[in-house]
């Protein structure tokens, strides 16, 4: 490329006095300039002249009152040409800034980038390797005027990009966040910038950024956090929302044993919190302590050794202190609310820790103070639904969802205390839950519902004030409450069945396109909430059609889940929640469908009679398959034996299921084989009911268990009311 010479003063002094030399006004003004100066250009033949007009359209351009039509006008009318070769050059006229040409070239673009349609033109986009160059060639002071312009302008053109979709996507593809985190963390010329713009990505892409930029990441922590340790001035209060922003931003910080950051980010929180402090420090670090609980465990707020309780009780007893200041006051506005959502976060991982996680070897005092501490935000909690229950359109306040969420948490585990004020909003409760479930089934998604802006002021949102499944959290609390009369007839008049209905629907589907755990773990906690109801409130279950619809679908699906020995503890609660609506809907028109019903039973009772066998000591033992989760449906077991032996006096044809499925061969099979005291007391109990009810009211199981030496069984068991049943003539079928 030939060198571009400098450029004459009489040469620049006739260009000045061709463009006029000042920016027109009048709207017909600009357009001639805009058109003179395009001449100017479109007649230039060397490289001085070239440049000489590129004056122009720069001081052209930069003019406030230049409209985006005479920006698009001069934009088609430049050409890349010259400006490409203005951006790469490195050779400048003697005594002349090396940026020179780069700086001029970069100023036009700078301008160019202030329109949108501009910003993500191929020709601009492919600057973006320069301008990386250009932000990476700053070191911690820049003395020079043209290098101070040229790196401003580099970015204020990366962040009218950043603000585009295509834009960003092009960033990210073209290595510029290793770039920002460079400047940032060697302090260059610009690092502020770069964290804004870094920030800007962080908003709109999330995790994205991080995909393939993980070392960036912890780099980057790393700088942040050592300083955010040792500093003890204001930036220390900015660094805690700048760290906020980081750890939000990725779902996969998984720090070592060794990890320094983790670790600094204590110490330095350690610090703000024992301090006195005004709510406007405090907050951001109460929001940065809840974040990294929540993805790193609460253990991390014991600190490296794990014996730092005072800092973890402090965490939780602020957390309180601002829900109850945040609800109990009506006056509080949005703004002094949003420190809320990262309260609920503190509140829900203690609440799973303390519940599932190692003891903390609280003292008495502690104790006392942490229930109290806990029962007063959670009073607030129910203050504020019951404050907001009478208006219809809170069901879709994120932050009443928040506050129902951590409601559900609580509930999952402390249902004694503040009972009342619970049943008072159980209605209201419902209302909501059920309102984000229909939201849930029209979105795919269970786990996202808050735009990016949101996301961003509030990284916390993320998890507390999405639109979540609600419905899911809350079962473990329907679970308790449906256990209980009084709230159990509550949520039955409030249709909170028809919900849990609807939502085993939805699960059954979900699990059956097999997406993930979550399903098989809400249709166990669904079958307990309607057992609670069906075996205490039958009148409920004859009454209310959503327990004839989900005995159907347990019956239509049972004989094919059963034969799934990895669903094996799902399989059992839906067998033994079968087996109690089919014996409480015996009058029931749907259950005359007996090819149904008779297939459902048989399913049952092959999972029933495979689960024991004979060992090699004669001791009776629980069948291979069925060890690892025998824990788990132990009491699903005997319930369920006790459902059959009472069923079989309820329908006429359930006796001869028995024999068609070899439930009795296997039977009589076990208790020949194990010796006499081989069974453990509950087993052989088991074994006895059934076998005593299905001899009552079959006189075909009556004879062929006395064929089997059924009488010698029963005494060698210790089975008296078998031995006394086989003793007498059946009643051959139900009472």
């Amino acid at each position: 490329m030939a060198t571009i010479r400098e450029l004459p003063s009489s040469e620049a002094d006739t260009a000045d006095t061709e463009g006029s030399g000042t920016i027109p006004r009048s709207d017909e003004d600009k357009a001639k300039a805009v058109d003179k100066c395009l001449e100017v250009l479109s007649r230039a033949k060397t490289d001085t002249e070239i440049f000489a007009a590129l004056l122009l359209v720069t001081k052209l351009v930069q003019a406030e009152d230049t409209d985006a039509a005479s920006r698009r006008k001069i934009f088609d009318g430049v050409g890349f040409t010259f400006l490409n070769r203005l951006i790469k050059t490195d050779k400048v006229p003697d005594g002349c800034d090396s940026s020179m040409y780069q700086s001029l070239a970069v100023t036009l673009l700078a301008c160019f980038s202030t329109d949108p349609d501009l910003v993500t033109h191929p020709q601009m986009l492919n600057k973006i390797p320069v301008l990386k160059d250009v932000i990476l060639s700053a070191r911690t002071s820049v003395e020079n005027v043209e290098k101070k312009s040229l790196i401003e302008d580099s970015f204020q053109i990366l962040v009218a990009m950043a603000t585009q979709d295509l834009g960003r996507k092009q960033l990210i593809g073209d290595g510029m966040v290793p770039a920002l985190c460079d400047v940032y963390n060697k302090s260059y010329f610009g690092n502020e910038q770069a964290f804004s713009l870094l920030g800007i990505l962080i908003e709109y892409c999330g995790e994205e950024i991080w995909e393939t930029n993980r070392a960036c990441l912890n780099e980057l922590l790393s700088s942040m956090a050592s300083e955010f340790k040792q500093i003890q001035d204001e930036r220390k209060f900015k660094l805690c929302t700048r760290l906020t922003l980081l750890l939000a931003s990725s779902n996969e910080l998984v720090p070592g044993e060794n990890a320094v950051w983790a670790w600094d980010i204590h110490h330095g929180l350690s610090d703000i919190l024992k301090s006195k402090t005004g709510q406007s420090q405090r907050n951001p670090a109460l929001k940065l302590a809840s974040l990294l609980m929540c993805q790193l465990g609460v253990s991390w707020a014991l600190g490296p050794q794990g014996s730092d309780k005072k800092l973890l009780l402090l965490i939780i007893n602020l957390a309180c202190v601002e829900v109850r200041m945040g609800l109990e006051d009506s006056s509080q506005n949005v703004s002094n609310r949003d420190i809320l959502p990262a309260c609920y976060s503190v509140l829900e991982s203690c609440i799973e820790f303390m519940t599932c996680g190692p003891s903390l070897s609280l003292d008495e005092k502690q104790v006392l103070q942490l229930h109290n501490a806990m029962t007063g935000a959670f009073g607030a909690v129910l203050f504020f639904l019951k404050e907001n229950q009478f208006e219809p359109e809170k069901v879709d306040d994120p932050l009443v969802r928040a506050t129902v969420r951590v409601l559900s948490v609580w509930l999952a585990e402390e249902t004694a205390a503040l009972r009342n004020q619970v049943y008072d909003v159980l209605p209201f409760v419902l209302s909501v839950i059920e309102k984000s479930f229909e939201e849930a089934k029209i979105s795919s998604d269970l786990k996202e519902a808050t735009n990016h802006t949101t996301v961003a002021q509030y990284p916390l949102l993320k998890s507390s004030l999405a639109s979540a499944d609600l419905l899911r959290l809350m079962l473990p609390a329907l679970c308790h409450l449906t256990a209980d009369q009084e709230p159990r007839e509550l949520l039955i008049m409030q249709g909170a069945m028809e919900t849990c209905g609807k939502y085993f629907s939805y699960q059954w589907k979900q699990f059956e396109d097999k997406q993930g755990d979550q399903p098989e773990v809400a249709l166990i906690t669904l079958c307990n909430i309607f057992l609670n109801v069906s075996l205490q409130d039958t009148e409920a279950v004859k009454k209310a059609e959503v327990f004839t619809e989900l005995y159907g679908l347990i019956a239509n699906v049972l004989p094919k889940l059963a034969k799934q020995h990895e669903n094996l503890v799902l399989s059992f609660n839906m067998a033994v929640l079968g087996l109690t609506l089919l014996k409480n809907l015996s009058n029931s028109a749907s259950i005359l469908d007996l090819s149904e019903s008779k297939r459902f039973v048989g399913a049952v009772l092959q999972m029933f009679g495979n689960s024991h066998q004979c060992g090699k000591s004669g001791q009776c033992e629980i069948a291979p398959t069925y060890r690892q989760h025998w824990e788990d449906i132990t009491e699903l077991w005997m319930l369920g034996m006790q459902l059959l032996s009472e069923c079989v006096g309820v329908f006429a044809w359930f006796a001869s299921l028995f024999l068609q499925y070899d439930w009795m061969a296997a039977a009589v099979k076990l208790l020949t084989n194990v010796a006499g005291g081989g069974l453990d007391e509950e087993t052989c109990t088991m074994y006895g009911v059934v076998l005593s009810s299905l001899c009552k009211h079959s006189s075909d199981v009556h004879s062929q268990l006395n064929q089997a030496n059924g009488l010698e069984l029963a005494r060698k068991h210790n089975m008296l009311d078998l031995a006394v049943v086989l003793q007498a003539p059946p009643l051959d079928g139900p009472r």
